[in-house]
């Protein structure tokens, strides 16, 4: 795993790794919220309170209540000699004082870690086993200030099996089993940095991009800001293109950026043993970091929920793909696990695309993102594709959401083409994302520009006009009834035995071009075998005839054809055969290479 440093202005050295990892581990139970803050608590005296910005919704907290560090919840942060000093999870406790708990990280020299003879000083940290995405953290902290050679911080930074520092087995073992990425590091938010007996009150707060050095988000502030003998309550709020940081629930600095990675990452809270960084010293008796809780908010946001969607990372092509875990069920594999980052000029979107590439010797191959502590609500997943012929079976899928699992086959094409998982419900705060393959070898899937977007929003770049039975833009001409066969979304359909009774669907066009259209075909024994359908389009009109008896219900293209912007064209289904009934649902008009959603 890499190791990634960044180089302060006005001191000698600059700050932090991190890791990230992504082990499905369950889930904490957020009801733990209400186990502290016991009345008259000394803990919290003199505290202002937390101040969550509106909006939030606590889904994730671990109050350090149970005496000890929960192994599903959390990784050691461990490694030999660096920066001057060693990391160490023996030095990681919970205590309960007083009835309340907290996460004790001491800092400690009573041991001769390298066995020269000469005591070391040693220290250590947790790191969440599960990634956070956009949202609220706040953890509450009471930093240790009395002698040098300790950096404490509270941030997020990515996991990965190659970094320099070690995370003991567990990771590693992990990603050795397809469990998590072998790489998962692409940024890092640093909510607060503090070098212990820097009492002149200075804090540190930084955001960067591996890769990017973002030296305008490096920021620090008056000692007045805090008092280092109190609990202090960090946050930072992680918004689309904007980071804002709070002490003590007062917003102290924002942080705008442009730059478009994305990737949820794991939480550390940590310190770091350091007489290299920060001023040479020794620990004090007792000295520690001590932190009282973690808690992570999410609201509903109109952004991409996808980590490391087109497969940019890194500018270069790579087997390990960052962000997302490849399962072919072969134990340490990472190289030639049959998915890899190519760069070749073909990409849809960008420069870089996934690739995955069949093995006959494998049952099933599976690129997967597990997004964790997402707001619940319905989203619409999306993605562009290539696929050769020969793949057996190619899916996109999202499982594991609280509702049932979904899915899309994905057609055999030699042009990008877009896919659609329409009306993906959440209701357990997280869900699985992945694409899985079978088929011979040599055979491939290649995928760009992933998406997952909450519908409570506008979505952007909607690729198509859906218009639907009793819906805008919709009318029936002779006698129509509710029918109990279902069509897309899974919702009643229409139908009329009327002589000459059609439906008519019309599309509002944002934009005049070719539009692929479809027609969603209502299969029964009793529909018309030969109903008539006429597109009304810019050229004039083209007739098509549909066997609604045959097969099986989705959608049928009816060709390409131009359409001008507004509500000029229409598509109407006419019964054209007597003693049938004329069946009605939805009509898609997509830009050509995106597919109806499903």
């Amino acid at each position: 795993m890499r190791k990634t440093t960044y180089y302060r202005l006005g001191l000698l050295f600059a700050l932090l790794t991190t890791i990230s990892c992504d082990k499905d581990f369950p889930l904490t139970d957020p009801s733990t919220e209400s186990q502290k803050m016991p009345a008259g608590s000394t803990k919290r005296m003199g505290l202002q309170a937390s101040a969550v910005p509106g909006g939030y919704t606590l889904v994730y907290a671990d109050e350090f209540n149970n005496n000890t560090l929960s192994p599903s919840a959390w990784y050691y942060r461990e490694s030999n000699y660096y920066a001057g000093g060693y990391s160490k999870r023996e030095n990681v406790s919970v205590v309960t004082q007083d009835g309340i708990g907290y996460l004790d990280i001491a800092f400690r020299d009573d041991r001769d870690w390298n066995n020269d003879g000469v005591n070391d000083i040693s220290s250590g940290g947790t790191i969440t086993s599960k990634a956070f995405g956009y949202g609220y953290y706040e953890a509450r902290i009471k930093f240790f200030k009395g002698t040098t050679g300790l950096h404490e911080s509270f941030c997020t930074h990515g996991l990965g099996f190659f970094t320099g520092q070690t995370l003991g087995t567990e990771y590693k073992e992990a990603a050795k089993k397809d469990l998590v990425p072998t790489d998962n590091q692409m940024l890092e938010i640093d909510a607060i940095e503090l070098d212990a007996a820097q009492n002149h009150g200075k804090t540190n707060f930084w955001m960067a991009y591996v890769d990017e050095s973002t030296s305008g988000a490096f920021n620090r502030y008056d000692e007045s800001y805090m008092d280092l003998d109190q609990w202090i309550n960090v946050g930072f709020e992680w918004l689309p293109n904007t980071i804002i940081y709070y002490i003590d629930g007062v917003e102290r600095f924002r942080y705008t950026h442009q730059t478009p990675a994305y990737h949820a990452t794991e939480v550390w809270l940590s310190a770091l043993a350091n007489n290299k960084w920060s001023t040479p010293g020794h620990p004090e008796p007792g000295a520690s970091m001590k932190v009282d809780y973690f808690r992570y908010y999410n609201k509903p946001i109109a952004a991409n929920l996808i980590g490391n969607t087109s497969f940019e990372f890194g500018a270069k092509a790579s087997t390990h793909v960052t962000s997302w875990t490849v399962y072919d069920n072969i134990y340490d594999n990472a190289t030639t696990d049959g998915a890899e980052v190519v760069y070749d000029g073909t990409a849809y979107h960008g420069n870089g695309y996934l690739k995955m590439s069949a093995k006959s010797s494998v049952p099933i191959l599976t690129t997967k993102q597990l997004l964790s502590y997402i707001p619940n609500g319905t989203y619409r997943l999306s993605a562009w594709v290539k696929k050769t012929s020969g793949l057996t079976s190619a899916r996109m899928r999202v499982l594991d959401t609280g509702a049932p699992d979904r899915y899309v086959n994905i057609p055999t094409t030699a042009q990008w083409t877009r896919i659609i998982l329409d009306n993906v419900v959440v209701t357990d705060n997280k869900a699985v994302v992945g694409f899985s393959i079978t088929g011979s070898d040599g055979e491939t899937l290649k995928i760009d520009k992933v998406e997952l977007y909450n519908k409570q929003f506008p979505l952007p770049d909607d690729l198509g006009v859906l218009v639907e039975d009793m819906g805008p833009g919709y009318l029936e001409s002779g006698t129509w009834l509710n029918s109990n066969l279902t069509g897309y979304r899974g919702t009643k359909t229409r139908y009329s035995g009327t002589t000459g009774a059609y439906a008519q669907w019309q599309p509002t066009i944002p934009t005049t071009g070719n539009y692929d259209v479809f027609i969603y075909k209502v299969v029964h024994a009793s529909a018309d075998p030969n109903a008539k359908i006429v597109i009304k389009h810019s050229g004039g009109t083209t007739t098509k005839y549909v066997n609604y008896t045959t097969g099986t219900s989705g959608w049928v293209s009816l060709g390409t054809y131009n359409f001008t912007a507004g509500t000029t064209g229409n598509v109407r289904n006419y019964r054209n055969t007597n003693a049938t009934n004329i069946r009605a649902d939805a009509v898609y008009f997509a830009i050509p290479g995106s597919v109806p959603p499903l």
